[in-house]
């Protein structure tokens, strides 16, 4: 693999649609995506949502997870979406990521999962982006 540069860091932004249907719709366990390789080393720094079609569902909730690993790994950042985080378009909400102990820091070959668990409130409509920003030092070739 390429060896880190002196160049300082980059970030990058992986934005995941999270649809209505089968993900909010629903309070079983889901998987959105399952022990994705990044490919380089890099930091989660950030777990947000971002409304994008109007929320509706009396009291309705659901919890969305980024695990490091498989749909049984080490959570990492852990975000809710909420029925007033959907109440118009485009609210932005942030989301808690896990620094302690470096957990949030992903190697070459670590894997990515974003897993909804089972419990909640279910939405009657409504849609989210999850937006997760990584943060990677600049490589050279080895």
């Amino acid at each position: 693999m390429p060896r880190p540069a002196p160049y300082g860091f980059s970030r990058q932004v992986v934005v995941l649609h999270i649809p209505f249907a089968t993900f909010l719709s629903t309070t079983g366990a889901l998987v959105r995506v399952l022990s994705k390789t990044l490919g380089f080393r890099a930091t989660l720094e950030k777990v947000e949502i971002v409304s994008s079609v109007i929320a509706t569902g009396a009291g309705a909730s659901r919890v969305i997870n980024v695990r490091k690993g498989s749909a049984t790994g080490t959570i990492i950042g852990t975000i809710t979406a909420l029925l007033a985080d959907g109440s118009a378009a485009g609210i932005v909400k942030v989301g808690t990521v896990t620094t302690a102990a470096d957990v949030n820091s992903l190697g070459d070959a670590d894997t990515l999962t974003v897993e909804f668990p089972s419990g909640g409130t279910v939405f009657t409509a409504g849609t989210f982006d999850l937006v997760l920003t990584f943060r990677s030092q600049a490589q050279r070739a080895a």
